[in-house]
């Protein structure tokens, strides 16, 4: 008797999870269609449920977010990080990443501000601060493959350089994003490759012991 309870509470907790999965998957598709503020009658709405109905696979709206963020900066990184490659180049790897970032941002602008609108949880980080962890990560992974593990060894890469320039390339693009009529975004593309390669030069130098 037993197992076949604790059989039946795996195959619910299974069956409850694929349905919080498809809530989620329809609320992006709902965001992305009605706007970051889009109510939540919208997205019960589009699940085929009440409302009530919909919040007993969520403790409350908060969790909803939460689970609607997360998958938004899974699909993020997945848009974002298959192009962050130093093979063909520094300049060509920023110039990818950079685009492949707005590519999606442009494409997906109300999920982009739903992201960001969203506050920390207690005890946890934002999804901005998920999103900036992997790619500084990353970033911090290609200065040491480009440097050498003694020389990276030697630097603050994750901590400084590669925090300094996720964090750079973030608010140049949030500007941008908040008046985009200043310039074009081939003008913003092309000066901040510049700029972020000018922060990087001096990196290269100093592992190379060209201080």
């Amino acid at each position: 008797m037993t197992t076949t309870g604790d059989g039946r509470a795996s195959r619910w907790a299974g069956h409850r999870e694929q349905r919080r999965e498809e809530i989620v998957e329809r609320a992006v598709a709902v965001i992305d269609a009605e706007g970051a503020d889009a109510p939540v009658e919208s997205i019960a709405r589009a699940c085929g449920v009440t409302r009530q109905v919909l919040y007993r696979q969520f403790d409350h709206r908060h969790d909803l977010d939460v689970a609607v963020a997360d998958r938004i900066v899974s699909m993020l990184l997945d848009h974002v990080i298959v192009r962050m490659t130093t093979d063909d180049g520094v300049e060509a790897g920023l110039r990818g990443t950079i685009d492949a970032y707005l590519d999606f941002v442009l494409e997906h602008r109300p999920l982009y501000d739903f992201v960001r609108a969203l506050p920390a949880a207690p005890g946890s980080g934002s999804p901005v601060d998920r999103i900036t962890d992997v790619v500084v990560t990353v970033v911090a992974t290609l200065a040491g493959e480009l440097i050498g593990s003694d020389a990276a060894a030697r630097l603050p890469l994750r901590d400084v350089y590669a925090t300094g320039l996720v964090g750079l390339a973030d608010a140049v693009v949030s500007r941008w994003l908040a008046d985009p009529g200043a310039r074009t975004r081939e003008e913003l593309v092309d000066t901040l490759v510049d700029v972020l390669q000018l922060c990087i030069q001096p990196v290269l130098a100093q592992a190379a012991g060209r201080t």
